[in-house]
């Protein structure tokens, strides 16, 4: 595992609905990579098991980070679950902590597990999930991630993810992207409205981004939801203001968005889209 090359990665705010994003997060990743259904529970199990545990142990009486990384290797998937928060106590022994934390259950599912306490606090639970069963693949192979460049720092939300080849951001944008328009408490129509967006932000991506990597923060509230994504290469991003679109992505974006603003960034540009509950939306704004 390398850990400066993860194919997913994902901040977010330790919560109980946290949980709801992973999974949805997890189910992304199995979706592209075509993962063997066994595997996919397997891994939706652990993962759920070492976020939860951040939740319920790692902020007492309170939330903190949450990130999580997904590699993917030739013959396997490692998970890397992180925390900030109060970290292993130096008094206990492993096998109090492993009781504390329900790392049994993890052990069971994954080929691999360790439970570590990085030198800058926190806890790290790493998982390994053999891709292999009786000499066949349990999913298709993929490209190379190439390194996390720290671009996401600049960005904000509920969920802020990472992902390398930039072929991975339909799937896991589209379906963080309707978990979060659930909790905005979006209605049924505007509801549909958030796939037509995200395939047309993802087809976009895939044309326009800047690199191999890729970014973008989702914040939702109450019939409201931000998105945020790039870097995307200069002037790449100049036809989705055009009055008359030219393509379908363009025209999904200036139809079904209530604000579309691009950003100037040092790596590029960033676009930013607003969408809104239908009852409540103002008339579309360009920047």
């Amino acid at each position: 595992m390398s850990e400066d090359c993860p194919t997913v990665r994902l901040e977010l705010q330790s919560s109980p609905e946290t949980l709801t994003l992973v999974r949805s997060a997890i189910g992304g990743v199995a979706e592209l990579i075509a993962l063997d259904p066994e595997l996919l529970d397997d891994m939706k199990t652990g993962v759920s098991e070492a976020c939860n545990n951040v939740v319920l142990h790692a902020y007492p009486g309170s939330s903190g980070p949450l990130c999580v990384r997904v590699y993917i290797e030739p013959t396997a998937i490692d998970v890397l679950v992180r925390d900030e928060g109060i970290g292993l106590p130096n008094a206990a022994s492993s096998d109090d902590r492993i009781q504390g934390v329900g790392l049994p259950v993890i052990q069971a599912l994954a080929q691999q597990s360790e439970f570590r306490a990085p030198p800058d606090g926190g806890t790290e639970v790493w998982m390994r999930f053999e891709g292999e069963r009786d000499g066949k693949p349990l999913f298709a192979r993929t490209g190379k991630a190439a390194a996390d460049d720290g671009w996401t720092e600049r960005l904000s939300g509920d969920a802020v993810a990472s992902v390398s080849p930039v072929s991975f951001a339909g799937g896991l944008l589209g379906r963080l992207a309707r978990a979060l328009a659930a909790r905005a408490r979006f209605t049924l129509d505007r509801f549909s409205d958030v796939y037509l967006i995200t395939d047309a932000v993802a087809a976009h991506a895939n044309q326009a981004a800047s690199g191999p990597r890729i970014g973008f923060g989702i914040a939702a509230d109450t019939r409201r939801m931000d998105l945020t994504i790039g870097p995307f290469r200069p002037g790449a991003s100049s036809r989705l203001r055009e009055e008359k679109p030219a393509d379908d992505v363009a025209s999904a974006l200036l139809l079904l968005s209530d604000e579309l603003d691009l950003r100037r960034d040092d790596g590029g540009e960033m676009l930013h889209l607003v969408m809104t509950d239908r009852e409540w939306r103002p008339a579309l704004t360009l920047r």
